[in-house]
């Protein structure tokens, strides 16, 4: 099996790429429907997560469970889902499964949740500002592109984790993601420090 340090460093490089060569906000697999529907939950992309001979079981299962009907991805439940991944990050912070990022990026991947990549941090106006990125997201990876994106889950999860890691409130944005084309999911993290 390959190492997840060099399978991050593959798809960095996949990720910018497709970054510098989008268009008008979508990655280099254009859109292909409206909309998921119930037979796509079974279809994960997880190259890493793969050699696990349940890993698509998995994944649908949790698809089943989170989607529910397919048609709530397109709008009133993305605050639910974003609520419910923000109470989930703040709890494995507070239950003391997870103490920094990095040690969220592992149980992140020992849930098979998906692979977490702090990109980077900066500083800007009296916030703390991060690209994080998850490749592999067990809510998307193998989904159609339906042009959005829909991970307000795993938004919640890392908004809530950092809030708590931070010790203040922090946001965020996915700005990319499998379902508008790109390898993987992209959070503008903000936080007032």
């Amino acid at each position: 099996m390959e190492s997840i340090g060099a399978l991050i460093e593959e798809y960095r490089r996949i990720t910018d790429h497709e970054i510098r060569a989008e268009r008008d906000g979508l990655g280099p697999r254009r859109p292909v429907k409206d909309n998921i529907e119930f037979k796509d939950l079974f279809s994960p992309e997880r190259r890493f997560f793969s050699s696990s001979d349940d890993d698509a079981c998995y994944v649908s299962s949790f698809r089943m469970g989170h989607f529910n009907i397919p048609d709530i991805i397109s709008g009133s439940a993305a605050g639910v889902s974003y609520i419910g991944g923000l109470n989930l990050g703040r709890t494995i912070i507070a239950e003391g499964m997870a103490n920094d990022i990095n040690s969220l990026a592992d149980f992140m991947l020992e849930q098979k949740l998906g692979i977490l990549d702090a990109v980077s941090e900066w500083e800007e106006d009296g916030y703390l500002r991060m690209d994080v990125r998850v490749y592999e997201c067990i809510e998307c990876s193998g989904l159609p592109n339906i042009g959005r994106p829909i991970c307000f889950f795993e938004a919640g999860i890392i908004a809530g984790a950092l809030s708590e890691i931070l010790d203040c409130d922090a946001d965020a944005y996915e700005r990319r993601c499998w379902t508008n084309g790109y390898s993987c999911c992209q959070f503008d993290v903000k936080a007032r420090i």
